[in-house]
């Protein structure tokens, strides 16, 4: 999409650590995450699987996507 910016990782993390979260991105960008935004991911045995955030060009969040 233009005018987003596309951030891909892979995430494995169980439902005790969930509070916000720190990724590395596949290009090896550190990006911080607020857990409300993965809730829909999350289930007993916490939150695993390769997801890609959005942002806008100003780093403010528009969705994220599990892959796989």
């Amino acid at each position: 999409m233009y005018g987003y910016k596309h951030y891909r990782f892979s995430l494995s993390i169980d439902r005790d650590t969930l509070l916000r979260i720190r990724v590395r991105t596949d290009e090896g960008m550190v990006v911080d995450l607020d857990a409300n935004h993965l809730k829909e991911f999350t289930s007993e045995d916490g939150i695993h699987g390769i997801f890609e955030l959005l942002t806008t060009q100003e780093n403010k969040f528009v969705k994220i996507q599990r892959l796989n």
